[in-house]
């Protein structure tokens, strides 16, 4: 008897004894309405004794039906992003002894989901697992939620924010609700602001993107010293 209930401690132990080992924190149930992308960050700390290197895996639980195949959940993580069809683990990044990725200090590596509704309702439902290379028992797991609704309150600036070509190689045209007090901020994917422009009453502003670097970058559209939109602009 005593063999038996070490053998099931031990069997136990095998399975979850590494769970410890990352910690997850953000925020994970998010609201907006058809017209406006969401974008949200997740901060990944060690905390074992060890160096771990770290993989992200995306996996949909569930998704509104009739939503197309480039819109949906996606993410970046480790200086690489993988679009709302992807679903191949990321790649790897080492994460030291007691260390963090976040956001907030402008870490290559750290994780920021995105959802883009594409003008569909409803509620869609997302696992990101982030576990060891080495050893993928090691995992912590975090379920977002989106939720996707024409009844959310939303401030009607930012349902007419948009880019107009994306993606761009030389110019794209900023296209908005002209408002007094209203400018726009581009972030590249490690949160570096890139282009800052005080927006006019013209409703649309030429924007030159020919000397930044190929990739992904965000558009924030700001009222009043307020945060209404947020919209990805990919330069090709």
């Amino acid at each position: 008897m005593i063999r038996f209930f070490i053998s099931v401690i031990l069997f136990f132990w095998a399975q979850f004894g590494f769970a410890q080992s990352l910690l997850i924190s953000g925020g994970d149930y998010f609201i907006s309405d058809p017209m406006t992308d969401i974008s949200h960050h997740l901060d990944i700390k060690n905390n074992s004794a060890n160096a771990i290197t770290i993989v992200c895996q995306k996996t949909v639980i569930s998704i509104p039906n009739n939503l197309p195949s480039w819109a949906g959940p996606s993410y970046c993580f480790a200086g690489n992003c993988y679009s709302a069809s992807s679903t191949l683990p990321s790649t790897a990044a080492i994460l030291g002894a007691g260390q963090e990725f976040k956001w907030s200090n402008n870490d290559l590596e750290a994780f920021s989901g995105y959802y883009v509704p594409a003008e569909v309702s409803g509620t869609s439902v997302v696992e990101y697992c982030f576990y060891d290379q080495n050893n993928p028992a090691d995992a912590s797991c975090v379920t977002v939620t989106y939720e996707i609704s024409n009844s959310t309150s939303v401030n009607e600036i930012g349902r007419a924010s948009d880019f107009f070509p994306n993606p761009a190689s030389d110019y794209t045209m900023i296209n908005y609700t002209p408002k007094q007090n209203y400018i726009f901020e581009l972030v590249d994917v490690l949160g570096n602001k890139v282009k800052y422009i005080d927006l006019s009453y013209s409703g649309q502003e030429s924007l030159y993107v020919g000397e930044l670097s190929k990739g992904i970058y965000f558009g924030s559209f700001i009222h009043n010293d307020k945060l209404v939109s947020i919209k990805k602009l990919i330069v090709k």
